[in-house]
């Protein structure tokens, strides 16, 4: 009986090995660096129109629709709310956050505040590991934290 159960199981472990993930990209709200002023964790709600509050989100590449909160400004209690269209290439996790000019004003930006590759994600159907992965952002330099 035990060896028609490890029979049975060792297809499904081969089948579920070839692939590492369904997902080809990570976006998270969670801030990667502390030494911006004014750059605040942001709370991603909805990608393409479907909302949720898990963190990080895990999409597929391409341009996508981000829903974006930032925290509220001192004397109010609602988030800031704010829709983006942000490319997102495949194999790279995103650190997002909001910009604000200053620390009372409840306008922001949505800024890369870091990004780095996914481990075990080949981009492009690589056959060997690449190197570095330089993330376009929709006509906008990406900031890139000093270390």
């Amino acid at each position: 009986m035990l060896r028609k159960l490890c029979f049975l199981a060792l297809p499904a472990v081969a089948l579920t090995a070839g692939c590492a993930h369904p997902w080809e990209s990570v976006l998270d709200g969670n801030l990667y660096t502390r030494t911006h002023m004014n750059r605040f964790p942001v709370a991603i709600t909805a990608v393409d129109g479907v909302y949720s509050l898990q963190n990080p989100r895990y999409v597929d590449a391409g341009v996508r629709r981000l829903t974006v909160e930032a925290p509220p400004v001192g004397g109010m209690r609602e988030p800031v709310r704010k829709e983006f269209d942000f490319k997102v290439e495949r194999c790279v996790r995103y650190w997002l956050a909001a910009q604000r000019a200053t620390a009372l004003s409840p306008d922001f930006e949505l800024v890369i505040d870091h990004a780095e590759l996914v481990p075990g994600c080949q981009p492009h159907g690589a056959t060997r590991p690449v190197q570095a992965v330089m993330p376009a952002q929709l006509d906008k330099p990406i900031p890139v934290p000093k270390r």
